[in-house]
């Protein structure tokens, strides 16, 4: 006799979570990536590239076999087409935070000292938007048992807008610190085509952070 998860399928939230956790552990790794850059240190960011991109394709071997097993019989407490979309945005941030790494190793960036401060701000508040997107995704589990409503659901909208307001906050400094390299005593041409590379890589992360937000948020309000 067939048991009740061979008829309806399995839930896939314990494994979207598990996806997150391995999406944030790319990210996790463009704070020593920067480091590195500023050190002109590329011995150490082609073993940091190496990291990423091994994580990255242990992120997308969760991806497969959740998008492989997202159940049609499953009484999913929300619309599949809504955890795809949820699915693929947080792919695309691994795929980001991998870009990032791999921009760092093209050659030596030689940073200018006076845009070291603004270049981790902005590094550490991409980081600080991953971190609060993963503790967001870890309530995935839980919403499902609440049916995606009650009071857990209204927690998790708050955090939602937590996320979208950092951001926000991110796209500030990106452009406070293009401003700076773009300025008229900036870094050389190829310098600042690195840099326009790593802070489009770093804005990617954080603009699908918001994406994986809203579509969290879809599966809330569409209850």
């Amino acid at each position: 006799m067939r048991n009740l998860g061979d008829l309806f399928g399995q839930s896939p939230f314990e494994p979207l979570v598990d996806h997150a956790r391995k999406v944030h552990d790319c990210v996790a790794l463009i704070r020593p990536i920067a480091e590195a850059i500023i050190a002109g240190d590329m011995e150490r960011l082609a073993q940091l590239q190496h990291d990423v991109s091994k994580t990255e394709y242990e992120a997308d071997q969760v991806k497969d076999t959740v998008r492989q097993n997202l159940p049609h019989r499953y009484f999913l407490p929300v619309d599949r087409e809504d955890i795809a979309r949820y699915l693929s945005q947080m792919d695309k941030i691994a795929d980001d935070a991998e870009n990032f790494a791999v921009a760092a190793t093209f050659r030596p960036l030689n940073l200018p000292q006076e845009l070291h401060a603004d270049f981790l701000a902005l590094v550490d508040k991409v980081l600080e938007v991953s971190e609060a997107l993963l503790k967001l995704a870890e309530h995935l589990a839980v919403l499902q048992k609440e049916a995606f409503s009650g009071q857990g659901a209204e927690e998790v909208l708050k955090k939602i807008a937590t996320v979208c307001h950092m951001e926000w906050e991110s796209d500030k400094l990106s452009r406070r610190l293009a401003r700076r390299y773009y300025g008229e005593s900036g870094p050389d041409a190829i310098t600042i085509l690195l840099l326009d590379k790593l802070c489009r890589a770093l804005g990617g992360i954080a603009d699908h952070a918001e994406n994986v937000s809203k579509s969290l948020r879809l599966m809330i309000t569409r209850k």
